[in-house]
């Protein structure tokens, strides 16, 4: 492990946390999320997290109370727009599991968390440790993605890359339909939480062909 990511992994377990609550938006280890960021309460943690280790909890929420299961990213790109807005893309460096929200001291909400939940996780601070499935760009498994995939999308009437999809490493691809599907946000919630890679592909999987003939019967249903 180089001195980076040596010093990096030892910041980045922080007991207590500024939580982020947005409804439909999930962050899993290793992804980037882009955020526009226009609440001045928001825009307070910002600043604070700049000032700090640019570390901030993703979480959804149902009204006042967030979900218990999250995601912790670092900001790694920040600008700020003529009109005060910042633009920021978090990085996914691990899940957390909320023990307690605290006491309001700051604009935004904080909270307690643990990671000990989510230790079998890929470790994105040691690359060269990453598991080997996220160098395998073939197999069965890929292929009944794909499929799921392209139904979807068809569905959708989006326009996809699929050759330069081919080249993104399967569980990564995996986690980057969970994050940008749109789903509900009871089902990103479930991917979130799913327990591994290999449960998130067949929960996405279903997800996928589920929403597309629903999508395809509201159709019919529309012309009839």
């Amino acid at each position: 492990m180089s001195s980076h990511y040596k010093s990096l992994a030892r910041r980045t377990n922080p007991e207590i946390i500024p939580i982020f609550p947005l409804s439909g938006a999930v962050l899993l280890p290793g992804c980037e999320l882009p955020l526009n960021i226009f609440e001045p309460r928001y825009l307070n943690m910002i600043d604070d997290a700049l000032k700090n280790d640019r570390l901030i909890g993703m979480v959804q929420a149902d009204g006042d109370k967030v979900k218990s299961i999250g995601g912790l990213g670092r900001l790694i790109q920040f600008s700020e727009t003529e009109d005060g807005r910042y633009v920021i893309v978090l990085k996914g460096l691990k899940r957390f599991t909320v023990t307690k929200e605290l006491p309001p001291e700051r604009p935004y909400k904080q909270a307690r968390v643990s990671y000990d939940d989510f230790a079998g996780d890929p470790d994105f601070h040691m690359p060269e440790k990453l598991p080997e499935a996220l160098s395998d760009v073939g197999g069965e498994n890929r292929a009944a993605l794909t499929v799921a995939m392209k139904s979807f999308a068809k569905t959708l009437q989006v326009d996809v890359d699929w050759e330069a999809l081919a080249e993104i490493p399967l569980p990564r691809l995996i986690d980057q339909a969970s994050m940008i599907s749109p789903f509900r946000a009871e089902d990103k919630q479930s991917l979130l939480e799913a327990k591994n890679s290999e449960e998130r592909r067949r929960l996405l999987i279903g997800l996928m062909h589920l929403y597309a003939a629903n999508l395809q019967g509201d159709k019919k249903g529309q012309m009839n």
